[in-house]
């Protein structure tokens, strides 16, 4: 939004039309308060000041929407609604207490006029705006055209029908048009409004069936109308109802219901509102509700001691005083709701960052900083995910993760003394292609908040870095090892025993020469066995012959018996070719807890899942037998020993009960195949 403090033109216009009807409710109440007792024109301050209310009401919601740019067409209906309604209500009072005459009277009914039209066309054609805060095109358009015209007869019959305001006569009262339209359609008014509003709302119900949506906020929105219509039109057909209910219904309804679109049509979280902006709305706000308060707090007293004349009651001072002290602080809770309306949590940065400060000074381990800073983020943000990273010596690690990072975000330093340790990645919300200015800011100073407690797991994160790099260099090693030993130096042993063997057998029996190389090739058949055992003890020798698919297949068939059937589940299958570390953690944490199904669960089926992602390996095991013991210790050689090396690539391991059986489950960073 552009504009010096004001947000822009339009938002300029709109605020002061807000303006102008608040002034006119000022005049209201300043006339009213200082002609309390004029015959014809007193006794109807209270009504009067209900419709003054729904002006507010009116102008208030359309104030909202046309700040938010969501809802503007409608907000600028409610606008110019609530203006007229107010306008109305002060000329009218100001007229007949100056004891104008005909000629002012003329003019009023232009003015009262076209604040019936356009309230009756807002109150029926409300759900032709559905779902998107737009008028209906097409077809449609017919309809709200038919709408239009019923709206100006209803006002012009609503209009004639009082004889006077207050002491003013009406000028269209009893005139030729009103005594014909009132003999043909006065009858049937109520039927045809009632008629209006069931065709809109079932405009509405086929437009939002074949909107595609999503309109998370709409269904209260039109239950509020239909609840509105229901009570303003079942009572009239069912009949035996107080006098007063349709009238009160009428403007206690319109009142409440027409606050729903602004949560409905909700902020648009790209607006970026100035502070004067800001301050106009909450100001607004508060007035009305200081109007409205004032007006019912009247209307208590005076029920409550009818027939006062002059003179101040203890009761007024009292009530005079609690309200002042009042006004305080319900300004600040005002300003405070209006900052939350549009801006959430990041209304108050450093409030937000105070919370976080406060939840990491409690956090026992630091490793908890990382995971506090994504929930702050997605949780009292709004936002739809973030993510930690530090940097280490073998290249950026995710900490933590809230939600689904498509697409990646924008990045946030987090740097500490003077040097970048990592960053906070935070997309932007569903529909915008980035984050807005407000959530940039607040992002910045999340970070710089959380950079101190998340550097100190920087040289933690590099000392595991490194000791995962041992890992996989290690097993990497082994199998490289294990394959020159089984496919050069075994053959080598064996060939060599062969011709050894053949030697002796060209030689004389019992010689010291046959004796001699039969003691040879015997050494060297040892010595073949014990390579064999190096072989072997380097890394599992499934996994050598034609890998850890077929591994785990012949482990589950082993495995297996008559009363334990073991199935198998790959994804992908075939199986990608992972790090050596992988494969054999994967293998010996499936037989480790394969082996404890067999011997503890008396289970009669186990699963084994290995899925294999973009970014880590999960395995799990689950049975349908007994169970872990409720006081089983989980530091048992076998669990311990599972764990071990799902930590030693930097993975988790858990272990637990589920609602039939136990699972275990590992969970390992992937890793890359050099």
């Amino acid at each position: 939004m552009s504009g010096p403090g004001l947000g822009g033109t339009g938002v300029a216009a709109a605020l002061a039309a807000a303006g102008t009807t608040l002034l006119c409710a000022a005049v209201w109440t300043l006339l009213a308060l200082t002609h309390p007792a004029v015959p014809d024109v007193s006794e109807n301050y209270f009504i009067d000041g209900l419709w003054l209310v729904l002006g507010l009401t009116f102008t208030l919601a359309g104030l909202f929407l046309v700040v938010n740019r969501n809802g503007r067409g409608m907000g600028v209906l409610m606008l110019a609604t609530g203006l007229l309604q107010a306008l109305r209500m002060v000329v009218i009072l100001a007229a007949a207490l100056a004891g104008a005459g005909p000629t002012a009277a003329e003019a009023i009914t232009v003015l009262v006029l076209a604040g019936g039209i356009t309230n009756a066309f807002l109150v029926v054609a409300f759900p032709l705006w559905l779902p998107d805060a737009r008028l209906p095109g097409g077809i449609w358009r017919s309809v709200t055209l038919l709408v239009a015209g019923w709206s100006v007869l209803f006002a012009f019959l609503d209009t004639a029908g009082d004889s006077q305001w207050y002491t003013l006569p009406n000028p269209l009262h009893g005139t030729a048009l009103h005594t014909w339209l009132d003999g043909w359609l006065g009858p049937y008014v109520f039927d045809a409004f009632t008629a209006s509003l069931a065709l809109t709302l079932t405009v509405a119900a086929v437009r939002w069936w074949r909107s595609p949506g999503p309109h998370p906020h709409l269904p209260e929105v039109a239950a509020a109308y239909v609840v509105w219509a229901a009570l303003l039109t079942v009572p009239h057909y069912a009949g035996d109802y107080p006098g007063w209910l349709p009238y009160a219904v009428l403007v206690a309804g319109e009142a409440v219901w027409m606050l729903v679109p602004v949560v409905a049509f909700r902020r648009d979280r790209r607006l970026s509102l100035d502070r004067v902006t800001r301050r106009y709305l909450a100001a607004y706000a508060y007035f009305t509700l200081v109007f409205v308060t004032a007006l019912f707090a009247a209307y208590l007293l005076h029920r409550l001691q009818p027939g006062t004349g002059g003179g101040t009651r203890w009761w007024q001072v009292a009530a005079a005083g609690l309200l002042g002290a009042l006004l305080r602080p319900a300004a600040r809770v005002v300003a405070h709701a209006v900052d939350r309306y549009y801006y959430g949590e990041r209304a108050h940065p450093y409030q937000l960052i105070r919370q976080l400060a406060e939840r990491m000074s409690h956090a026992v381990d630091p490793a908890d900083a990382p995971p506090l800073l994504c929930r702050t983020v997605v949780q009292a943000l709004g936002l739809p995910a973030a993510a930690v990273r530090v940097r280490t010596r073998s290249g950026p690690r995710e900490l933590a993760r809230l939600g689904e990072l498509d697409p990646p975000g924008l990045r946030f330093p987090l740097t500490y003394e003077g040097a970048e340790i990592g960053e906070l990645l935070v997309p932007p919300r569903p529909g915008q292609s980035e984050l807005d200015r407000q959530d940039r800011e607040v992002l910045s100073l999340l970070a710089d908040q959380a950079s101190p407690a998340i550097a100190s797991l920087g040289l933690y994160e590099d000392l595991r870095a490194g000791r995962e790099q041992l890992v996989l260099a290690r097993e990497e090693e082994r199998r490289r090892l294990r394959h020159d030993l089984h496919d050069g130096l075994g053959p080598a042993l064996s060939g060599l025993r062969l011709r050894i063997d053949a030697a002796s057998a060209d030689l004389p029996g019992g010689s010291g020469a046959a004796d001699s190389l039969t003691a040879a090739s015997a050494g060297i058949g040892q010595a073949i066995t014990e390579l064999r055992r190096i072989t072997h003890g380097l890394s599992p020798g499934p996994l050598d012959s034609k890998g850890l698919a077929d591994g785990l297949r012949r482990l589950a068939d082993t495995l297996g018996s008559r009363s334990l059937q073991v199935a198998l589940d790959l994804s992908p299958d075939p199986l990608p070719a992972l790090p050596a570390a992988v494969e054999v953690a994967v293998y010996r944490i499936s037989g480790e807890a394969l082996n404890n199904v067999v011997r503890h669960s008396g289970a009669t089926l186990a699963r084994l899942d290995l899925r294999v992602l973009p970014d880590q390996v999960t395995v799990e095991v689950a049975d349908n037998g007994t169970g872990f013991p409720a006081r089983a210790s989980a530091s048992g050689v076998g669990l311990r020993s599972m764990a071990e090396r799902a930590e030693e690539l930097g993975g988790t391991f858990t272990a637990g009960n589920a609602p039939v059986g136990a699972v275990v489950r590992a969970v390992l960073p992937r890793g890359r195949v050099d």
